[in-house]
């Protein structure tokens, strides 16, 4: 087979669509389909992997390298990104199968007309495992592919993402402060932003204006990203008071703001995600300014900021 990402196991495809490593990680995805000439669906799957500097080594070695799981997930027909159940294949599992690898357990239908499914496992190590082998068991029968997946990346999606961030956002709170009590100032406020059923919008060139994809910086990248949902932001300002003493006051103000921005541009196989981007307040960027008093009460309006933007990534 050569330098292909994909390999065929008794009618069943399976294609290596992306590795990422970075902050101390690898994800490895690969999509998985029937093409109609299996004898029944999948109820489960293997795929091997391990560190290539590994790759000849002693047990002894192998265990000092070993890799352990962080996350596992799937998704079927391009959809949402759902957990997924994963883990190391043992003998009191599956007996003696010859491969070392993850066991994914999730049904994989045998026809065309079944949707394709994705599966992507996150490792707690950077590797760059050059090819792997997979297997599944039917009837107590192990299929083990001879030919193996070339576990990198086509080279269109090894271009840089081209982020739209850091993007700035403002914000607005209003407080009352009751009678006896002012604020600290807002150099001693606490501010908590939390994402509220925020998602990502991806649109390619086939669903909009091709305007958005203009320029040579542009050249490489097919899918423009949208961030879109609401952020949810909680002050706590504390409060002083001449004529009161002992326990601690404060006073809280909250409320949720719309969140409709583009993040950047990308590969289809390679978009951002919400795991991608932080949300946070900017420092130094509050401002706290008496409204009016009223019997004794002042309202008080807190303006300030919030930046959207990436996560470090190699």
């Amino acid at each position: 087979m050569g330098e292909n990402n994909m390999v065929l196991l008794e009618g069943y495809e399976f294609e290596c669509t992306n590795i990422v490593c970075r902050e101390g990680t690898t994800a490895v995805t690969v999509r998985v389909s029937g093409d109609g000439t299996g004898a029944r669906d999948l109820s489960g799957w293997i795929l091997e992997i391990r560190p290539d500097d590994t790759q000849g080594a002693d047990p002894a070695e192998m265990e000092k390298e070993e890799i352990n799981i962080v996350s596992s997930e799937k998704r079927r027909d391009k959809g949402a990104w759902m957990p997924a159940v994963a883990q190391k294949p043992t003998y009191e599992l599956m007996g003696d199968i010859g491969l070392s690898g993850v066991l994914f357990e999730e049904r994989v239908g045998k026809t065309k007309d079944d949707p394709e499914i994705e599966f992507r496992v996150t490792f707690d190590k950077e590797m760059n495992p050059e090819a792997a082998r997979v297997a599944f068991i039917l009837d107590q029968t192990v299929f083990k592919s001879i030919e193996k997946i070339q576990i990198k990346p086509p080279a269109h999606t090894l271009s840089t993402r081209l982020w739209s961030t850091p993007i700035e956002k403002t914000f607005c709170l209003f407080l009352v402060i009751p009678a006896g009590y002012k604020p600290q100032g807002e150099c001693k406020t606490n501010i908590s932003i939390t994402k509220r059923g925020v998602f990502m919008h991806h649109e390619t060139k086939d669903d909009m204006d091709d305007a958005d994809f203009t320029g040579t910086e542009k050249a490489a990248v097919t899918t423009k990203t949208n961030i879109k949902g609401c952020v949810k932001i909680i002050a706590c300002v504390p409060l002083k008071s001449h004529q009161a003493c002992g326990d601690d006051a404060y006073a809280n103000a909250c409320d949720c703001f719309e969140v409709d921005d583009t993040i950047g541009y990308t590969n289809e196989t390679n978009r951002f995600e919400i795991r991608d981007i932080f949300i946070c307040p900017k420092k130094r960027s509050l401002d706290l300014t008496l409204l009016n008093s009223h019997c004794g009460k002042s309202v008080y309006r807190l303006d300030g900021k919030y930046i959207i933007d990436c996560k470090r990534c190699k």
